[in-house]
């Protein structure tokens, strides 16, 4: 049969010869590299962009700090585990477009989707979102002096080891990235101080043990209350319940109270997402309530979920998967 070129039909055809990729993925976090590594394995034609450096919040919040609960790997630092991920990305010709922030996605009927980036504007036949939490901006302290400090002394993330010159280290928060990062200080800093507001530590069993058995000390039911120092921090002032206030020596400290996550930018794209919160809900599958767009990562929600680095690359495979899936019904 032969085809009109001014015909409606025609018009579709050449709109779907326009679409050059099978699936855009918007984050390039654990989640969004394992699903371009496994698009591509699955024969997928993929882009993935990502605002900052390829990793996420491996890179971004803590490239130094250890992590101990990745499959295979005893002991792996962040950034390297993110590095890792990214050389496994592009192995199998996954395209990769770091320092490229998505400022629009939308959908156009006979077109497809379409992702427009801070330098480019690309089609596609699925969208599949690992945006993580957004761009963090660090929880402060709130403190008089906190801004006077900020880079002499105080820092609200993990410095590369070449960098910490310390002596006197406390870390304040009483989570698992607090518990992480005073046990990997110890082992280039003489004193370690971990103050934390309550009783008891939100960290695994197993960092607990370890963090028992690294010689950190640890100051429960306590809050920096401030900073001093001639320009450049040496000391904190600390206030235990009960207590009179106390002054300990600190040539660095690192607040690790928390991230707050920055999903403004959704608000601007022409592709509505309802969120629950901050948190987009997907099903099993990793499909959202949006024919054609899937996501994963700690972007998402679903009953039983757990924020881990390796359910997040579970579920990048996952979504891969269903992207194919859904693919091979519309051809």
């Amino acid at each position: 049969m032969e085809i009109e070129m001014d015909s409606p039909l025609a018009e579709r055809l050449v709109a779907r010869q326009e679409v050059p990729y099978d699936v855009a993925i918007v984050g390039g976090g654990p989640a969004g590299l394992v699903a371009a590594a496994h698009c591509r394995m699955r024969g997928l034609n993929s882009i993935t962009f990502e605002a900052q450096a390829f990793g996420g919040q491996l890179v971004s919040l803590y490239p130094s700090k250890p992590v101990t609960n990745f499959p295979a790997h005893l002991d792996v630092a962040s950034g390297e585990l993110a590095r890792r991920l990214a050389e496994q990305a592009a192995h199998f010709g996954a395209e990769l477009k770091e320092h490229e922030a998505v400022e629009s996605v939308g959908y156009a009927v006979d077109v497809g989707f379409f992702v427009r980036s801070s330098s480019r504007e690309v089609k596609a036949r699925s969208v599949l979102l690992a945006l993580g939490m957004g761009r963090f901006r660090p929880r402060k302290l709130g403190l008089k002096d906190e801004y006077r400090f900020a880079g002499r002394g105080l820092v609200y993330r993990l410095p590369s080891r070449d960098h910490i010159v310390a002596r006197h280290a406390v870390v304040v928060g009483g989570g698992d990235t607090a518990v992480d990062t005073a046990i990997a200080l110890k082992a280039i800093v003489p004193e370690v101080t971990l103050v934390h507001r309550h009783v008891g530590l939100r960290a695994y069993p197993h960092s607990l043990e370890r963090l028992d058995a690294s010689g950190v000390h640890v100051i429960p039911e306590a809050e920096v209350v401030g900073f001093g120092g001639d320009g450049v921090l040496d000391r904190v002032l600390v206030a235990v319940r009960d207590q009179a206030a106390q002054e300990i020596p600190a040539d660095l400290v690192l607040v690790s109270v928390g991230q707050a996550p920055d999903l403004g930018g959704l608000a601007d794209w022409d592709l509505k997402l309802t969120l629950d919160g901050s948190h987009l809900p997907v099903d099993s599958s990793m499909r959202t309530a949006i024919h054609g767009v899937f996501a994963a990562g700690d972007f998402v929600a679903y009953p039983g979920k757990i924020k881990m680095i390796a359910t997040a690359a579970a579920e990048g495979s996952t979504a891969a998967a269903s992207v194919e899936r859904y693919l091979r019904i519309q051809a």
